[in-house]
């Protein structure tokens, strides 16, 4: 009865995610725009606890255009859902600066609540929500932490600070073998992404989990090893 409750409520029966799969550590992407690389995200996850519980602690740390662009997420994720628990963000070093932003938010007790700061002035966020919902800023690691296997295909309903409510598309369209700096990986081949007309291509390692890197209309994104070292995020 509440499978049947939530299918008719949703459309869809939620996946059960499959976030204990993934490993702690950090990886290093080059984000290239045609045949330019135009910038570098730090990734890093790593297995900690928050409120009496195992979570991922999740840093994605973008850098492109020298530095004139520069935002870092801040995840803290239960473990097993990956159902966001504190997420925070931070764009820019002057509040002058286009894009300046400071995101502070929450999840808990059926409420996303916290700040949301930017050259122009503070808002309070306080969104309620009717079900399971995962952060929208989050792509690749929430993909890889679904139950994936040959010709799934799921949605998972998110929340973004800029965008509000949507659904994210993920089909498993294939297999492909990956070179990486570790040597060729075994991965899936997904599309995915909030527009399921203009999807992006993912690729995960199936052994794993790993998120080896992205392709789109607009440029692609590859693991690429180890990065220089990461300046210190804006404050």
């Amino acid at each position: 009865m509440v499978l049947l409750v939530a299918l008719l409520g949703s459309g869809a029966a939620t996946p059960k995610m499959e976030g204990a799969r993934l490993r702690p550590g950090s990886a290093c992407y080059t984000i290239v725009a045609g045949d330019k690389v135009v910038g570098t995200t730090w990734q890093t996850i790593t297995a900690s606890t928050a409120q009496n519980k195992p979570v991922w602690d999740v840093v994605v740390h973008q850098k492109l255009a020298g530095g004139k662009f520069d935002m870092r997420d801040h995840f803290v994720l239960d473990r097993t859902t990956l159902l966001p628990i504190r997420m925070d963000s931070k764009r820019g070093i002057e509040r002058s600066e286009r894009g300046w932003h400071r995101i502070d938010l929450s999840y808990a007790q059926g409420r996303i609540t916290g700040t949301q700061e930017s050259a122009s002035g503070s808002k309070a966020v306080d969104v309620p929500l009717t079900g399971a919902t995962w952060d929208g800023n989050l792509w690749g690691v929430t993909f890889a932490a679904l139950p994936l296997r040959d010709g799934a295909s799921f949605q998972l309903p998110f929340w973004q600070y800029d965008k509000g409510f949507g659904t994210f598309t993920v089909k498993v369209v294939g297999r492909q073998d990956v070179d990486t700096p570790a040597g060729r990986v075994g991965a899936w081949l997904l599309d995915a992404g909030p527009d399921a007309a203009h999807p992006y291509r993912y690729l995960i390692s199936r052994r794993t989990r790993q998120e080896l890197g992205y392709s789109a209309e607009g440029g692609s994104q590859r693991l690429t090893g180890t990065c220089p070292s990461e300046a210190a995020p804006p404050s």
